[in-house]
């Protein structure tokens, strides 16, 4: 028997390799700077808890209130909406970018096609993840444990979710599909 040369990528189609090397490579460089990110989002929400401390302050906080893993509360979600919008980012800018060229094949294809590429798979990337960016911010929003959670979910009067299903679905339940879309109309 001849050994193939063919490998198992080369039977998958060029679309769905740029979707996977988009989404792993956006979930990697997500969870890398994980840290930063949840002190960016606390320093933007919760001015008086977190700014007043100052970095190094926000940071043994963190470590002292919520360990190591506090570092990345908020993560999973933010994987979770990064691994699809960067892969149907770069799948779609490669679509849009082909599909453009065929339909005017006397378009300059310089600086021009590019915003236009890019400009509709950052639009088709955004409209699809929005809900998981929504659940991302308020899960990381959160300083406190779940387990410190009332009957009702609540810790002074601030909801408070379990994780991602939770957050979705509470989120869903207040505000059906509009509730999961709150906000997108600013990026409009």
């Amino acid at each position: 028997m001849a050994a193939s040369s063919e490998s198992i990528l080369d039977h998958i189609p060029l679309f769905a390799k740029e979707l996977l090397a988009g989404g792993l490579a956006g979930g990697f460089a997500k969870t890398v700077v994980a840290p930063l990110e949840r002190l960016k989002i606390l320093f933007q929400t919760r001015r008086t808890e977190f700014r007043s401390a100052g970095l190094s302050g926000s940071v043994r906080r963190i470590a002292k209130t919520e360990g190591l893993l506090g570092f990345y509360r908020g993560n999973g979600a933010s994987v979770a909406r990064i691994i699809p919008y960067a892969g149907l980012h770069f799948m779609s800018y490669e679509e849009y970018r082909r599909l453009i060229m065929q339909a005017f094949p006397n378009v300059w294809k310089g600086p021009t096609l590019d915003l236009m590429a890019g400009s509709l798979s950052g639009g088709t990337a955004v409209l699809f993840t929005y809900p998981l960016d929504l659940i991302r911010t308020k899960l990381a929003y959160q300083i406190v444990s779940p387990t410190k959670l009332n009957v009702s979910g609540m810790v002074n009067n601030e909801q408070v979710y379990r994780g991602i299903r939770d957050c979705l679905s509470k989120t869903y339940k207040e505000g059906g599909i509009r509730g999961l879309y709150r906000g997108v109309e600013l990026l409009c």
